[in-house]
């Protein structure tokens, strides 16, 4: 049974108890022991999640997963010249959690739905609004439950990712156990393997630098050409490959459900500002290309929406045509208009950033496939219900995938919500 009260109780007077003002470091290993346990973390300073300001919710719920006993509860981070220590924490039982790490923008992974290791029903939000605002993780650690040593993987290119064990890689230990509370899995990465999908494009991976700081010499590993933070998220999984999950944080706007095979779109993440300062002379008084020292890990934390979000799942409710009867012979087209519910605001900025996948496809009365319209379109919810029947997006000018136009009879338009979330059809007569 789920203390969910309790473990709340527990958790807010954390957030609220006095901070013990941690700070990153040129070197933390005094502190920081990778031992699947997060006590090393300073809790306050070195969280992801703590209270949202707007609502006074915890950042992170402890009840948002329709899984019993499977629950993400905290993120924590930190960092010294070495290493990026961090760490997800929570409850899985019999299942699995991945940490999600997107270094570089502009490339990693779209979705995990055919990767050759640890295969997963997640895809990434690849789009964003602009440049430099879309998720797509290039490595990620992940582990089972009872598993004692997480996996690091590496995106090498597509859907190939390289599977690390422990070892000169990088440090992990995990102590899920069967549903136990206050279990973690955690790393220690080196740097260079932060960024090691990087590592064999020239100026692009990270690179040594000697440094004179304070008359003692260095050598400190520095950051890939024009990058300052990094991307994270974290989700519970499946344990069987092609598997979805119950619970992501920060918060999706579409959420998850109870089937776990459905797919799971991961469109939210922290942004961590990890080099803002010049530490060490190199960089004229702004980033010098080196993880920041002396500073609180939580006052870097960004989210793409502030948690706590209220996810939300589309349906299709309504499939119309603007004529029941149309004459491909006679150059006419069908134009057909896809309804949504629930309504959404347009007044709230929630609501204009949340997208459905839409797909449309023609097959005949024998539930034959004829064509497909379009497939995998990612549209703002806003303008589904906004289109006009008239629109030149949805429309079907009677003809096949080979461009022939169709013999006369009944055919149905279907359309769907991605992955088979729902879907509706439609049945039109073409004539001659």
């Amino acid at each position: 049974m789920r203390l969910r009260t309790l473990t709340a109780a527990f958790a807010a007077l954390c957030l609220l108890a006095a901070p013990s003002h941690a700070r990153t470091a040129r070197d933390l290993s005094a502190r920081m022991h990778i031992d699947g346990y997060t006590n090393d973390f300073i809790t306050g300073d070195e969280d992801m999640f703590g209270i949202d300001p707007r609502s006074g919710l915890l950042q992170e719920s402890l009840n948002d997963s329709p899984w019993q006993n499977n629950e993400i509860t905290q993120l924590r981070i930190t960092w010294d010249e070495q290493y990026l220590y961090i760490a997800g924490e929570g409850i899985i039982w019999g299942n699995n959690m991945m940490l999600l790490l997107d270094t570089v923008p502009g490339r990693g992974l779209a979705d995990m739905t055919n990767l050759n290791s640890w295969r997963r029903n997640f895809t990434f939000d690849q789009f964003g609004r602009y440049a430099g605002d879309e998720f797509l993780p290039d490595i990620f650690g992940a582990t089972w439950d009872t598993n004692l040593f997480p996996h690091l993987l590496t995106q090498i290119s597509g859907n190939q990712v390289d599977d690390h064990i422990v070892g000169p890689e990088f440090k992990s230990s995990a102590s899920f156990s069967n549903g136990n509370t206050g279990r973690a899995m955690e790393f220690a990465i080196p740097w260079r393997n932060v960024f090691a999908a990087l590592s064999n494009q020239t100026g692009s991976g990270t690179r040594d630098t000697v440094v004179n700081l304070g008359g003692s010499v260095d050598t400190l590993r520095r950051m890939p050409l024009g990058v300052h933070s990094i991307k994270i998220a974290a989700v519970l999984t499946g344990g069987w490959d092609g598997s979805g999950g119950p619970d992501v944080a920060p918060d999706n706007l579409r959420g998850t459900s109870n089937d776990g095979n459905a797919n799971v779109l991961v469109d939210n993440y922290a942004r961590i500002d990890l080099d803002l300062n010049d530490d060490t002379g190199m960089g004229q008084g702004g980033p010098d290309g080196i993880p920041d020292w002396d500073v609180s890990p939580i006052t870097r934390v960004h989210f793409r929406y502030p948690p706590p979000v209220a996810p939300l799942r589309f349906f299709l409710k309504e499939l119309s045509f603007d004529r029941p009867v149309f004459r491909p012979d006679m150059n006419e087209n069908i134009h057909f208009h896809v309804a949504l519910k629930p309504d959404l605001n347009p007044q709230d900025p929630l609501d204009q950033a949340r997208t459905v996948t839409l797909s449309a496809s023609v097959y005949d009365i024998k539930s034959r496939w004829i064509r497909n319209l379009f497939l995998k379109r990612n549209l703002p919810a806003l303008t589904v219900n906004q289109q006009l029947d008239a629109s030149d997006q949805n429309v079907w000018d009677g003809r096949d995938a080979s461009g022939n136009k169709v013999p006369a009879g009944v055919y149905i338009i279907r359309t769907t919500l991605d992955q088979n979330l729902d879907r509706a059809t439609h049945a039109v007569v073409v004539v001659r």
